[in-house]
């Protein structure tokens, strides 16, 4: 009976380990490739960006988007806090409405960005490029509403300069796997 066991135990073991592995190509990116992704960008800092994160080291064209949803997730949600705390912060109602509605866009961008997560976990690759459309125009948004820059919100221009840095870098990656 311990003989029959072991097998199915072993191919239990064997489909959960494949079921927790991030690869999904198999290839491992090499610097190349990644320079040559960024380089797809049109802005400077991509490879230093990416590279800076450890999981980049070893990783394929899944992981890869991965970890740039992850940085953009992480800029969105930092940006998406501070606005709301410049609302709470500021007695200048124009800045108040001027952050409220740049705070919904955030919000709506980190929806659009869970969305491109759970995408790259099914992998529905092809869902991904209206997800990034959307996350793109959610800022374009809160460009707008900030018009010109000045000195009360250039800090936020920034952060928007940013998110959109790592949303290109989000739509670079997630093609690829649209090429593979």
């Amino acid at each position: 009976m311990t003989v029959c066991g072991t097998p199915a135990v072993f191919i239990l073991v064997s489909i959960v380990l494949m079921s927790v592995t991030p690869t999904s190509t198999g290839h491992k990116l090499t610097d190349t490739e990644i320079k040559h992704l960024c380089s797809k960008t049109n802005v400077g800092g991509c490879y230093k960006l990416l590279k800076s994160d450890p999981r980049t080291t070893n990783v394929d064209a899944r992981g890869l988007a991965e970890v740039s949803v992850d940085l953009a997730s992480n800029k969105a949600n930092k940006t998406h806090s501070l606005l709301n705390s410049s609302v709470n912060a500021t007695h200048d109602s124009r800045l108040k409405n001027i952050y409220k509605l740049c705070s919904s866009n955030y919000n709506d961008a980190i929806r659009d960005l869970k969305a491109i997560k759970n995408y790259l976990h099914s992998g529905a690759y092809k869902n991904i490029p209206s997800e990034v459309k959307d996350a793109y125009e959610e800022i374009k948004q809160c460009k707008k509403v900030y018009g010109r820059a000045t000195s009360d919100h250039a800090h936020i221009k920034k952060k928007n300069q940013e998110f959109e840095l790592l949303i290109s870098i989000v739509e670079v990656t997630s093609d690829n796997l649209n090429k593979n």
